[in-house]
Formats: structure tokens, C-alpha cells, sequence
């Protein structure tokens, strides 16, 4: 007899906060110099990128997740996002391809958003009410795209330039299944 032992689900601190939402997520204040709208975050405090990357190798493991507000659909979009991140990594010889590949990537602007077919979390996002939902959206996740992409790269590779194998374990697991952002 052995005793099944089931891997707690991770959400964010940010569920209750108030503030402005763009397709049923929460615009969060993001500590960046990457412009957009996110609101600016304290430097000494956590933000919901922080979540996602500490949380990332325990959540990848899910194929299931429950929301539990707003802020949850920012952080379960992250973490498909780093999976991607480290994906395309992952095929890249060294540091300075893979950096250059997904820092491409991340500053794109034609990325799949709510109410578009190819939109990989379409069952959590509730489509853009109009232009101005769109943009807002595109904006603000671009600008979370984008830092988190910064922030990754600290993590998943070493000072040597090599690649962290704590990190790319897990380049072939994919957040619920979902492999496109």
C-alpha cells in the first residue's frame, strides 16, 4: 500500500486585489522598465512574475488548473509562456542564440489573443469586448511577455553561459497540455 502524495497547485497572492480588468484578467503592477500599461510595482515587494517563475516547476506538472480569480489567468498565462521560453531555448546551442530567438519573440506584437481561434487558453479568457479591450490586452501582456523573458534568462542559465538542467527538465513538459502562446 502506498500512499498517493498529489502536488499542491500554486496560485497567486494577487486574487483579491482591485483594479482594472482586461478580458477576465487582472492588469497587475509588474516591477519593469519595459513600457506598457501595467502599473509600476515596489522593487521590494513580489509581482505576479515573480509567482510565475517560482511557481513555474510545480505548475508545469498540472494538467489541470482552477482558477481562483483574476490574477490567476495572468499567472497561468505565464506559465505556458516560460514554457514556451525554455522550449525555444532549449533547441539553441548557446546563451546568445537563445537569448536573440526569444527575445524576438517576446517583443512581438502578433501574438494570439482572446477570441482569436488560435488562442491557447481560450476556455480561461473571456474574448476582448471591443478595440480598446484588444489593445489594452495586447499591450499589457506583450510588456509581461517581454519582462518575463528578461527575468528567465537570470534563471535558466548559468554564469558560465551553460544551460541551468534544474530549468530545462522541463522543456518538454507542458502547463495543462498547452504548448502555443
Amino acid at each position: 500500500y502506498r500512499k498517493q502524495f498529489k502536488m499542491p497547485t500554486y496560485h497567486s497572492s494577487f486574487n483579491e486585489a482591485k483594479g482594472q480588468e482586461v478580458c477576465g484578467a487582472m492588469v497587475l503592477p509588474v516591477k519593469t522598465k519595459v513600457k506598457g500599461p501595467a502599473p509600476p510595482a515596489p522593487g521590494d515587494k513580489i509581482d505576479v512574475i515573480d509567482e510565475a517563475l517560482d511557481f513555474f516547476r510545480a505548475n508545469v506538472l498540472h494538467r489541470n488548473f482552477q482558477s481562483q480569480g483574476p490574477a490567476d489567468l495572468v499567472l497561468c498565462y505565464l506559465t505556458v509562456w516560460i514554457g514556451e521560453l525554455i522550449r525555444d531555448a532549449s533547441k539553441k546551442a548557446d546563451k546568445k542564440s537563445a537569448q536573440q530567438t526569444v527575445t524576438q519573440k517576446s517583443m512581438s506584437t502578433s501574438f494570439a489573443i482572446p477570441g482569436d481561434s488560435s488562442f491557447c487558453l481560450a476556455g480561461f479568457f473571456k474574448a476582448p469586448s471591443g478595440r480598446k479591450d484588444s489593445d489594452l490586452f495586447r499591450s499589457y501582456f506583450r510588456q509581461i511577455r517581454e519582462e518575463t523573458q528578461l527575468r528567465l534568462f537570470d534563471k535558466i542559465f548559468n554564469e558560465d553561459g551553460s544551460k541551468n538542467k534544474w530549468w530545462f527538465q522541463f522543456a518538454k513538459k507542458s502547463f495543462m497540455n498547452v504548448q502555443r502562446t
